[in-house]
C-alpha cells in the first residue's frame, strides 16, 4: 500500500466519522428543540365550532341534484 492511498483511505474514515458526528449532534437538537417549543395557545373560538359532518345550503343543493 503506497503512502498516497493510505493517506486517502484515513481522509475517508475521518470524513464519516465526522459525518456521523454530525448527524447525531443534529439529531439530538433536533429533538431538544422539539421538546422545548411553546405549545400554541388555544383558540377559544375554534373549540366552540361544532365539529363533524354538517348539512349546510350547498351539500343540500347536491342531494336534490344526486336524486334520481
Amino acid at each position: 500500500m503506497s503512502r498516497n492511498s493510505r493517506d486517502l483511505n484515513q481522509s475517508r474514515r475521518s470524513f464519516l466519522r465526522d459525518l456521523a458526528l454530525a448527524g447525531g449532534a443534529a439529531a439530538a437538537a433536533g429533538a431538544t428543540a422539539a421538546r422545548a417549543a411553546p405549545l400554541p395557545a388555544a383558540d377559544p373560538a375554534a373549540e366552540a365550532r361544532p365539529k363533524g359532518y354538517r348539512v349546510t345550503p350547498h351539500v343540500s343543493t347536491y342531494y336534490a341534484k344526486a336524486r334520481f
